[in-house]
């Protein structure tokens, strides 16, 4: 999306276009009251969620896949002796 100026990309300022319309469009559906699955949460935990969602969500982007798998091993590698 990037590469073609895409509307989304344009949107987004090439960050993670899809990933972010896919945040947006999410809270999109859940601010309709029939469709609103975080109703009874309270705000701090509404706040949570949301925070917890996006991250989940643009974590799919896999313009950063490399870059999270060499934290995940370098993580693994300074605990590798907690972790086995």
């Amino acid at each position: 999306l990037i590469e073609t100026a895409h509307e989304l990309a344009l949107r987004y300022n090439d960050k993670s276009p899809l990933e972010n319309m896919h945040c947006a469009r999410l809270f999109e559906y859940v601010s309709n009251p029939k469709c609103n699955i975080f109703v009874s949460l309270s705000k701090s935990q509404y706040q949570e969620v949301r925070k917890i969602c996006i991250d989940a969500i643009l974590h799919t982007d896999n313009a950063h896949h490399f870059a999270m798998i060499k934290e995940v091993q370098m993580m693994y590698e300074v605990n590798s002796e907690v972790l086995d």
